[in-house]
């Protein structure tokens, strides 16, 4: 008997190690507010208060034809490249619901998804990934070559319906900020 109980011992002690390093993990990664120092729920008023000490500069604000209010703006960042960011409040609402980010270059797409790790986590397993993926793909005008999604987890630290996504195409990287709670 010794011998079972032995094996079964030391399994029972990596699981725990395991689960406890897993939950230190999550509980080391950021929860998903919004994006920089803008938060999810903020007015366009207080958003636009914001963005010069986020960086962004060159803002323009419009209203799209089915009512949405956009605040588009430039990001600089050190090494030259400009990241484009869109800020939007849906029709009906003066509520920040979703922060797009537009990366001109596909072969950062390493270093972006590094960068969200290091901050919110390891994303989301693949099939579930695969599974937004394909309920996605088909109402967008161009097809994406890859996703990976963060958040989702229902507990006091992170809200369920707050993700964050990052998007590969051929030409360009999109990252969005979205609470699902606040759109349509």
């Amino acid at each position: 008997m010794a011998i079972t109980t032995q094996p079964a011992a030391l399994f029972g002690t990596l699981l725990t190690a395991l689960v406890l390093s897993a939950a230190s993990a999550v509980a080391a990664a950021e929860d998903i507010t919004g994006y920089r120092s803008v938060e999810f729920g903020m007015s366009s008023e207080t958003v636009l208060t914001h963005l010069e000490s986020d960086g962004i500069t060159n803002v323009e604000t419009m209203e799209t034809t089915e009512n949405d209010l956009l605040i588009d703006g430039e990001l600089h960042v050190s090494d030259g490249a400009v990241t484009d960011v869109r800020y939007v409040f849906p029709a009906g609402s003066d509520r920040l619901a979703l922060v797009v980010t537009f990366h001109p270059n596909v072969e950062d797409h390493a270093v972006v998804k590094e960068q969200l790790v290091a901050r919110y986590g390891q994303p989301w397993a693949e099939e579930m990934t695969e599974w937004w993926f394909e309920q996605l793909r088909e109402g967008m005008p161009e097809e994406p070559s890859s996703l990976s999604i963060w958040g989702g987890a229902e507990s006091e630290q992170q809200e369920r319906g707050r993700f964050v996504r990052l998007w590969s195409f051929d030409d360009y990287l999109s990252v969005e900020y979205l609470d699902t709670r606040l759109l349509r």
